[in-house]
């Protein structure tokens, strides 16, 4: 299947291509096809499988066939839980309607509100937003979401997770009635994503999934360093920062708190570096995105929901300092290297605290990550024994295989049964 196949408009085709967008991904193909009939749709992909395309195109398609007769205001009302989440959604809109004249707005955190009261008040066809600031505006103002006929809530579950739940539902009550309502989310997984589903969304809503992948592509090498304490820790992240190999960098942590004090660490080598966390201007922000996308900047320390949606086409590595408590993130953070056809590596240092971690990750993955020792800082305590355990595993058996065997055992026991002489 292609684009072409999808029936898109010409000028949303002319502007794919010019990006070098040919084929359809799996999400794309099961989502867009139910959004362009105008059916509700509940879509559940992974990160990086193109979820942006599958609601994006079919909004921009809805426009295009009902063209507005006059200045007015958005038609299409597109949710995101974070800043990055929601300027990568725009981005990708702003590539799009090169070739036409489709208006669109962002609205997030950190920018000047009487910047975003003047461009709301402006004609606009599509509204990129976050849910806080989005209520922020319509409490200063009138803000005007009669005419939205396409709503979309993207990363369902994350809006779940900072707390969102209630303000979307406000914003669902201002729009009208008569509406699509699609809703994307990295996992379909829990009653409480369940329940926000079936709230928001009509009973023959078109459910589509794209499982989430269970391992690293295996052009990314992985590896584990075992630390003794915070100490040994910091000695080996530092060590394996000065590795000529190490281009650029993002040093995974899972709390703000935890980004402020590897950052100091980090900046004691005289390494470029800066983190990533919620505190920041918007401004600020993009900037130290930007800088290192330019290579400006080597390393970078964030947690899991402020490098969502971040993409550094750069990234040679990615280095987790604390290990994720969900095993699939670990897959997330890896898929930030290894982009475009480029090598990657992933680096976990983990000490006691980690080990529980790595072992629900490595279940998850279905193998061992390989053990690697760093010149130098050799740990002096013992790996537990339920780890040892996991990685002396006996690879999975698929049940055709298991099926071959047992036909083939079979076939044997017949022929020396036949073959044994018999008694007289």
């Amino acid at each position: 299947m292609s684009f072409v196949d999808l029936l898109l408009d010409q000028e949303l085709l002319l502007a794919l291509a010019e990006h070098e967008f040919t084929q359809p991904t799996a999400i794309q193909q099961q989502a867009i096809p139910p959004l362009l009939e105008g059916s509700n749709v509940l879509a559940s992909a992974p990160t990086g499988t193109g979820k942006t395309l599958a609601f994006v195109l079919p909004a921009l398609q809805h426009i295009l066939d009902t063209p507005r007769q006059e200045a007015g205001t958005p038609k299409v009302l597109i949710l995101s839980p974070t800043r990055e989440l929601a300027r990568q959604t725009y981005d990708q809109i702003q590539q799009l309607v090169t070739h036409n004249h489709l208006k669109c707005c962002l609205i997030v955190g950190g920018v000047p509100f009487g910047m975003q009261k003047a461009m709301v008040a402006q004609t606009i066809d599509i509204l990129v937003a976050t849910p806080g600031r989005l209520l922020e505006i319509e409490e200063h103002m009138a803000l005007d979401l009669s005419m939205v006929t396409v709503f979309v809530i993207d990363e369902a579950d994350r809006m779940l997770d900072l707390g969102f739940i209630q303000a979307i539902h406000q914003i669902s009550d201002m729009l009208p009635l008569e509406r699509q309502t699609s809703m994307f989310s990295a996992t379909l997984e829990g009653d409480k994503v369940q329940a926000f589903a079936h709230d928001l969304l009509s009973d023959n809503a078109v459910q589509v999934a794209v499982e989430a992948p269970r391992h690293v592509a295996k052009k990314i090498t992985q590896a584990v360093y075992q630390a003794d304490n915070e100490q040994h820790k910091e000695h080996l992240l530092k060590a394996l920062l000065r590795l000529h190999e190490v281009k650029q960098a993002i040093v995974f942590v899972n709390s703000k708190k935890q980004v402020d004090t590897w950052l100091k660490v980090i900046r004691t080598l005289g390494i470029q570096c800066t983190g990533l966390h919620g505190d920041l201007r918007q401004s600020d922000r993009n900037q130290q995105i930007k800088d290192m996308r330019r290579g400006r900047t080597k390393v970078m320390v964030a947690t899991d929901v402020m490098a969502r949606g971040v993409d550094l086409p750069g990234l040679t590595h990615v280095i987790n300092v604390h290990m994720p408590e969900k095993a699939d993130s670990y897959v997330h953070r890896a898929g930030r290297t290894g982009r475009d056809g480029a090598d990657g590596s992933v680096w976990s240092i983990v000490d006691a605290m980690d080990w529980p971690n790595l072992g629900r990750i490595e279940r998850y993955i279905g193998n061992s990550i390989n053990r690697q020792v760093f010149p130098g800082f050799s740990p002096k305590k013992e790996e537990p024994e339920v780890l040892k355990k996991i990685k002396a595993k006996k690879p999975k058996v698929s049940k055709s295989d298991k099926a071959k065997a047992v036909k083939a055992k079979a076939k044997k026991d017949k022929k020396y049964k036949d073959s044994k002489p018999t008694r007289t």
